[in-house]
């Protein structure tokens, strides 16, 4: 991984963050602490970028490139689209990491030191908490509104293996 630091003292850089919904609702003050702690990251194909199980506090977008989703050693989605988030699930209730996050391709992300949130003044934090933590939890039902119209399509194929292992019970 080559890493680097955003500029902050760059105007076309705070613009460019503004484009991605999490900083669009920050206000000047949060904004300035959130790119302080904002690295640019570059992963080779085959290079691990979050390990399923380990602690830790970012939060990545991605620019480009694409990434495998695995849990459990299992291929779950890959990510290809500019700005596509993952790490929020660790950052919204403090988890372990869920899954594996794995470089296809060379990849460029823009990995976000969520900490930023606890070092700013109280009244700062509070509403810089419930302005991030809104966007991703909107993240993460979108994805989870995802698998559940996986889970509809597998369960409507015919007697497929998911149907028999998930809606037993329902025989």
């Amino acid at each position: 991984m080559i890493e680097q630091l955003v500029d902050p003292s760059r105007p076309e850089n705070i613009e460019r963050l503004r484009g991605l919904q999490v900083f669009a609702v920050l206000d000047p003050v949060q904004l300035a602490e959130a790119v302080r702690l904002t690295r640019i990251r570059k992963y080779g194909p085959g290079e691990t970028i979050i390990r399923e199980g380990e602690y830790d506090h970012w939060i990545y977008f991605l620019i480009k490139g694409r990434v495998r989703v695995s849990y459990g050693g299992v291929e779950i989605c890959r990510l290809k689209n500019h700005g596509d988030v993952f790490g929020e699930m660790g950052i919204i209730d403090g988890s372990p990491r869920s899954a594996s996050i794995e470089a296809l391709a060379e990849t460029l992300c823009l990995a976000v030191d969520a900490s930023f949130m606890d070092r700013l003044e109280e009244s700062e934090r509070v509403s810089a908490q419930a302005k991030v933590y809104r966007v991703l939890a909107e993240y993460a039902l979108g994805k989870l509104r995802d698998v559940n119209e996986r889970i509809a399509k597998a369960h409507n194929t015919k007697d497929g293996p998911l149907k028999r292992v998930m809606f037993k019970h329902l025989d």
